[in-house]
């Protein structure tokens, strides 16, 4: 017997890709036979699922039937302007989005992001003192390639937060972690 699966993907722009096969052989909400449900979430002048499946289809002579994707719809879940009033955003039960200033902010990309290049010679930190180290670190080792219009922003994608979040957690861990004494 088949166990029941999600895998989630995190896209190069920012959207996250949900494989589902929980509904295995059962009708989909769109009505056919579904091997495989593909959830895209969306944060893109609000908040968007598209909603794709695999419809079980069988070909004559072919041993094993064929599950072929359709594309199905797109959800229009959150105006922008409701995006501005959230603070957080959790994904089956995981922080995907946090709001750090004025946007929000891609959780799970900063931390991989962190985990990959972060250097355990360095103090550790909170969240804004790696995001500063991270930021500066990418810009210094691939000085040339980001001198190009696009590179600040690669490194911000990278971050999972725009250059408006990071101008707030900039400020914010140059006033927490500042060497001046309170004397």
């Amino acid at each position: 017997m088949l166990e029941s699966a999600t895998q989630r993907l995190s896209n190069t722009d920012g959207a996250i890709e949900v494989f589902d096969t929980n509904t295995l052989m059962t009708n989909s909400a769109l009505g056919r036979t579904n091997a495989l449900t593909n959830l895209r979430i969306v944060l893109d002048g609000g908040l968007w699922i598209e909603a794709s499946w695999y419809r079980v289809t069988s070909l004559e002579g072919a041993g094993m039937p064929l599950a072929q994707r359709s594309a199905g719809c797109r959800l229009h879940v959150l105006f922008e302007e409701e995006i501005e009033q959230i603070r957080s955003v959790e994904l089956d039960g995981r922080l995907q989005w946090v709001r750090v200033g004025p946007d929000l902010c891609d959780v799970p990309r900063l931390y991989e992001t962190v985990d990959f290049f972060y250097d355990a010679d360095e103090p550790a930190r909170p969240m804004a003192g790696r995001a500063v180290w991270l930021h500066d670190y990418l810009r210094d080792t691939h000085a040339g390639d980001l001198h190009s219009f696009d590179g600040e922003r690669l490194v911000f994608a990278m971050l999972g937060m725009t250059e408006a979040s990071y101008g707030f957690v900039s400020g914010v861990a140059a006033s927490a972690y500042s060497d001046d004494s309170f004397e």
